[in-house]
């Protein structure tokens, strides 16, 4: 299968930084679908599809060994995952939030108040608004982007940004 992704990315140092991509999140990816889906079919799939997506807009993956990139996919992944979900009609709800994921700002006894507030407001959003903001406000992706990466419409990014800043505003009181 890694053959395939590679054929998509453009150069052959692009190439070579996807297969270090690959190798290195792989097992985290599948991880990760198995834990949603609980069938390893579904995982696979879902794990080819999250590369399909990352090969097709690989010019905006920086570093690979960064949290940044590792929450970039474990979000695709996650959605990806969901859809699975829907399909088989076996979806009740968001995923279980008991693993949550990783790498998101961190606070410390060096935050300042105001972050460590709206970091903690982030942890209690759902998935779908705290993913998108942090895409959109952490990593610096726009909202077509975003799309790209999630398989929904721009529209639906731009309105899950628009209700998460909003939800942020009235948590914080601003």
């Amino acid at each position: 299968m890694l053959a395939i992704f590679l054929q998509i990315v453009d150069t052959s140092e692009e190439q070579t930084k996807f297969e270090k991509l690959y190798h290195r999140y792989k097992n985290l990816l599948f991880y990760v679908a198995y834990n949603a889906l609980e069938d390893y079919e579904d995982a696979e799939d879902a794990v080819n599809e999250t590369f399909f997506r990352v090969a097709k807009n690989f010019s905006k993956i920086g570093e690979i060994e960064c949290h940044e990139t590792r929450n970039f996919l474990v979000i695709i992944i996650k959605n990806i995952s969901i859809d699975l979900l829907r399909k088989r009609k076996a979806f009740t709800g968001e995923l279980n939030e008991e693993q949550p994921v990783r790498g998101y700002a961190g606070t410390d006894e060096n935050t300042p108040e105001k972050l460590r507030d709206v970091v903690d407001v982030l942890k209690e959003m759902p998935a779908k608004y705290r993913d998108v903001l942090w895409l959109n406000a952490v990593a610096g992706y726009r909202a077509v982007e975003i799309a790209a990466f999630l398989g929904v419409s721009p529209e639906t990014i731009r309105k899950r940004l628009h209700r998460g800043r909003e939800m942020l505003k009235k948590r914080l009181g601003e």
